[in-house]
């Protein structure tokens, strides 16, 4: 199983700014990472290359560079909402609807096979009427969804955090029941394992349930309380017990880390170093996957 990482472990820069994804890249892969995810998110806010006129030729340019180093990228984020849609301003929703584009069509553009959504939760009324949300989902993803299969790029749905209410998403059950409503090989599961440490302390069955469906992963720690986006053994999710599970279901894709966490409040040379580090312990979890 491959080694990767998020892009966001050089992110933001302790002055505000947001680092180029080249420089990104350049850094991801001199710490040893020769696979990557992409994330976007910030372009929600007007940050990273993809908010700017030009994305296209940098994104363009950033693949270029990543073939001429021997990097792939195989995952991304696109942007996401926070809370119900229906929250939002038609403003928010019209910058959304475009980066989100940009995110599609830039993840083919890299040769990503995964991008990562963030599955919508249902009204505070009616967080249990599971039919109810999936239709939801497939009315507010739908045009992503469309936009992905043309682009040839796979959509991988995030199990979500619950902390103390209701979260469609947030077990596994509930996404295969959207995976399945929709029915396309396209169409599969990222487990986040931080998000997951908020519920149970033994993932297994959850991961176990997924089985194939099962095509990303966020892997990151903490303590069960806050969504803290650590690397592994920095909280409490049980790794060695959990890890052969992904070789057990046949897991295919990636081993990525989402642990912006790290260094969001790091100098900037301190970051190389912890990112060297980061590698290491991500070539151990690896080793105990068999």
């Amino acid at each position: 199983m491959r080694l990767s990482t998020s892009t966001n472990f050089f992110a933001y820069r302790l002055n505000g700014e947001y680092t180029p994804f080249a420089e990104a890249l350049r850094r991801c892969k001199a710490a040893g990472f020769q696979v990557l995810d992409i994330n976007f998110c910030a372009a929600l806010n007007g940050a990273s290359d993809l908010a700017q006129d030009n994305w296209r030729e940098l994104i363009e340019q950033l693949r270029a560079e990543a073939d001429k180093l021997g990097v792939v990228f195989t995952q991304s984020h696109p942007v996401f909402l926070m809370g119900h849609v229906g929250r939002h301003s038609s403003e928010t929703l019209e910058i959304y609807r475009e980066m989100m584009r940009r995110s599609i069509e830039a993840s083919s553009i890299l040769g990503v096979k995964w991008a990562v959504l963030h599955p919508i939760p249902g009204k505070p009324e009616a967080d249990f009427d599971e039919a109810t949300i999936i239709r939801e989902n497939l009315a507010f993803h739908g045009p992503a969804l469309e936009l992905a299969k043309k682009c040839g790029v796979g959509i991988a749905f995030e199990n979500m955090i619950e902390r103390s209410t209701r979260r469609f998403s947030s077990r596994a059950a509930e996404l295969v029941s959207l995976i399945d409503r929709i029915n396309d090989p396209g169409v599969g599961a990222c487990w986040d394992f931080g998000h997951s440490n908020f519920i149970t302390k033994d993932q297994r069955d959850e991961l176990r349930l997924l089985g194939k469906r099962l095509k990303a992963t966020h892997v990151n720690d903490n303590y069960g309380k806050e969504d803290e986006h650590m690397l592994p053994f920095h909280g409490s999710v049980e790794w060695h017990t959990l890890l052969p599970v992904l070789a057990e279901i046949g897991y295919e894709g990636d081993f990525t880390f989402e642990t912006h966490n790290e260094f969001t409040r790091l100098p900037e040379h301190l970051k190389d170093i912890v990112a060297k580090t980061a590698y290491g312990i991500g070539m151990y979890c690896t080793s105990l996957i068999k």
